[in-house]
């Protein structure tokens, strides 16, 4: 290969690099003002809202285009949710104690400041809507390392690229 062929081959792989948008995900957290927490975790597509009062997990596919705000306006359809809400001091749980799920999961937001875990609870049903307010909000960014990882990659390569010429000169 010829010097021109590499240095182009080095700059080709450099400009893809420079251009190529890191991937990152965001983790939100709501505080409602009841004192529970809602978070929200783009990258894993999952969620979790537990308080003192309720403890569930979710996941949606529909959270990886989440971005969030102090006052969202959402409706994201849950693929599926777990966990435990105390009414009237009993705990229940999500589902029929078939297992069948009878109603649609959602969390949404219609901008008001209310955050609305939709689900029915109980089998038979003692419980449906959670509603809560929004307290605070935060946003923490997680950077992907994939990036970082290929271009710490790359460096080496080119260091051992360039050992291996200078003990290979040095042989002959």
């Amino acid at each position: 290969m010829a010097k021109w062929q590499k240095n182009a081959a080095i700059a080709v792989a450099a400009a893809s690099m420079s251009v190529a948008a890191p991937a990152s995900a965001t983790i939100f957290e709501y505080t409602m003002t009841n004192g529970d927490v809602l978070t929200i975790d783009t990258e894993t597509q999952s969620g979790a809202w537990s308080g003192d009062t309720l403890n569930a997990t979710f996941t949606s596919p529909e959270f990886a285009d989440f971005t969030g705000g102090e006052n969202p306006t959402f409706a994201f359809t849950l693929a599926t949710m777990d966990g435990t809400r105390i009414i009237n001091g009993v705990e229940t749980t999500n589902t029929n104690t078939n297992g069948n799920r009878t109603h649609p999961y959602m969390l949404k937001s219609m901008g008001n400041g209310r955050i609305n875990l939709w689900s029915w609870w109980g089998d038979p049903v003692v419980g449906g809507d959670y509603v809560r307010a929004i307290g605070g909000f935060t946003a923490t960014e997680v950077p992907a390392p994939g990036i970082l990882g290929l271009f710490g990659l790359a460096l080496v390569a080119l260091g051992l690229r360039r050992r291996r010429k200078k003990t290979a000169a040095a042989a002959a």
